[in-house]
């Protein structure tokens, strides 16, 4: 199954990213906004260069799992501005669906950030949690997994898959590392 080889070349990646989130207390706004922050450098590019790749014609439901609109909400409500990272070059289907597998994951994480945030409801952050719920309740974990382990460009080269994934994992690595250290400072 090309979702186990994922996860296995990436589990390194995965585990320092859900490290690096661990860090953060989301009872201080500031750095639930730097969350926000981090999040969006790292996925304004990447739905960018998805959408401009034809992302649709793989995952035709694509509209559905976009999640820059509810994160520029997000970010206006925290009064957070970001300086996203370049648009990386994502140079096939199977870069785009490695690319997504990332995305989708995180949204999956997302819940365990939702929990935590809900410790603190006095928080001004709860007014900003579009993001994080965004695509409860539609399946679109299963419905992703479906057209992973189905479509041609993925079944023919699982490596560029895996390229996508890394990629996108790279780019949260990098958008995150210096809010978690300043956060830890």
């Amino acid at each position: 199954m090309i979702h186990d080889l994922i996860r296995e070349a990436t589990h390194s990646s995965h585990r320092r990213l859900d490290l690096a989130l661990s860090w953060l207390d989301l009872s201080k706004p500031r750095y639930y906004a730097s969350f926000l922050r981090g999040q969006a450098e790292a996925l304004f590019p990447l739905e960018a260069a998805l959408e401009r790749n034809g992302v649709e014609f793989i995952l035709p439901d694509w509209p559905r799992r976009a999640r820059s609109a509810a994160l520029e909400h997000d970010l206006i409500v925290m009064d957070a501005s970001c300086d996203p990272l370049p648009d990386p070059h994502l140079g096939n289907p199977a870069q785009m669906f490695g690319t997504v597998y990332v995305l989708e994951a995180l949204r999956m994480g997302a819940r365990v950030m939702l929990s935590r945030l809900a410790q603190y409801p006095d928080s001004c952050s709860i007014g900003a949690t579009k993001y994080l719920r965004h695509g409860f309740g539609q399946r679109l974990w299963p419905t992703f997994l479906d057209a992973l382990e189905t479509h041609p460009a993925a079944l023919n080269d699982p490596r560029s898959v895996v390229q996508g994934a890394e990629i996108a994992f790279g780019m949260f690595e990098s958008a995150l590392v210096p809010i978690v250290s300043t956060a830890a400072e």
